[in-house]
């Protein structure tokens, strides 16, 4: 087998996340600081574009712009991506030898672990010498590894936020039902995390749906209409895959079209869509830190020359044993083959048994990770 080559690749597959430049910062940094990686590039038109020399030389950015990283959302580096085939893997990997690339850093949700093990295949055949780390991003915390994916946090804290107003906004305007529909095809973490906004001056959202469970619709009418008659608003939250017992849509358009002719008021829905995976004012300080924390704990596993394992954030739950207050987490590492290929999904003591909310457990795991307090409100007593 060659040497390995001296150079490392920095790779985003999927959504971006507000934390995502974090973690990119974090390379670059950690691989200043050491000697094993001359320099850093990066796929700057997506994993498709390495076979076109598509790269950015991350290195020689000033030191302003790699600061910068940490307070910018989204990915300077292009997450798209499509489906590899052995038929392609020949030219990816002529690719990484012509920069002289002997290191691979996988960032992204569920896309980037399925390339994280293409990678290590493709090389494995070749007989190429390549390391390959993957970091788990996701604002929808769908990749099945660690405690929770960076971005998560800091969408959850998104979420809860504009639920919290979205209750405001319903008590106060002209259409007394609102549906907040947020992403989630088939898992329901960012749903579930709204029900953080409620507290005793703001009871919404009054129903959560989410994927992983059926919703009984006449449970749900029920539930929203003693809302209504307890407020005199109504706020649900849904999510793109939400269903009834039945197997119909339950997403915003669905739900507020139902709700609004069961309960006899206006409605409407709001789509905040991708906006929650990069709303850049409401990241959390922690999640920021993790998603730096685990770019630069890359760089010095690769400098041990470990390489086909996610890095993963993992809850300390000793920390109150020592006497620590509050949540603390730590990073790891966890093998490839041991992640599924399925996403991650709410499990079921979070669940209520009519789909129609979200239980206290939920909301004792996800509050930690959201940042602190939301902004406080208050009603005329």
């Amino acid at each position: 087998m060659a040497e390995r080559g001296e150079n490392c690749l920095i790779a985003v597959a999927g959504h971006p996340t507000t934390v995502t430049n974090s973690t990119i910062a974090g390379i670059i940094e950690e691989s200043g600081r050491g000697m094993h990686i001359a320099d850093v590039y990066g796929a700057s038109a997506g994993v498709a574009g390495v076979v076109d020399g598509k790269l950015a030389d991350m290195g020689a950015q000033k030191r302003k712009v790699i600061e910068g990283l940490r307070r910018t959302p989204g990915s300077v580096l292009s997450g798209r991506h499509r489906l590899l085939s052995d038929n392609d893997a020949p030219a990816l990997i002529n690719a990484l030898k012509a920069q002289n690339i002997g290191l691979l850093f996988l960032l992204g949700g569920l896309p980037a672990v399925g390339l994280a093990r293409f990678f290590v295949s493709a090389a494995e055949r070749a007989n190429y010498p390549l390391l390959v780390l993957g970091i788990p991003l996701s604002a929808e915390n769908d990749v099945p590894t660690g405690d929770h994916t960076p971005g998560y946090g800091s969408a959850a804290r998104f979420a809860a936020s504009a639920t919290r107003d979205a209750g405001r906004a319903a008590a106060s305007g002209e259409e007394p039902l609102l549906v907040l529909e947020l992403l989630g095809a088939q898992t329901g973490w960012l749903a579930a995390s709204t029900v953080l906004a409620r507290d005793a001056q703001n009871p919404a959202p009054h129903a959560v749906l989410v994927p992983e469970r059926p919703v009984n619709l006449e449970a749900l009418t029920d539930e929203l209409r003693r809302a209504y008659q307890k407020y005199g608003y109504v706020v649900a939250v849904t999510t793109e895959g939400a269903k009834d017992t039945d197997g119909n849509s339950l997403n915003g358009d669905a739900l507020t079209r139902i709700m609004s002719e069961r309960l006899g008021i206006a409605g409407r829905c709001d789509k905040p869509g991708s906006l929650a995976r990069v709303a850049q004012s409401f990241v959390a300080r922690a999640d920021a830190d993790n998603a730096y924390n685990l770019g630069a704990l890359a760089v010095r596993l690769a400098g041990d020359e470990c390489s086909g394992y996610d890095l993963i954030v993992q809850r300390d739950t000793h920390s109150s044993d020592r006497g620590d207050k509050g949540y603390r987490s730590v990073e790891g590492t966890t093998r490839f083959d041991q992640v599924s290929d399925g996403p991650r999904f709410l499990s079921e003591p979070y669940l209520n048994e009519t789909g129609t909310n979200i239980n206290d457990a939920f909301a004792d795991w996800a509050r930690p990770l959201i940042g602190g307090a939301l902004t406080e409100y208050t009603s005329l007593t």
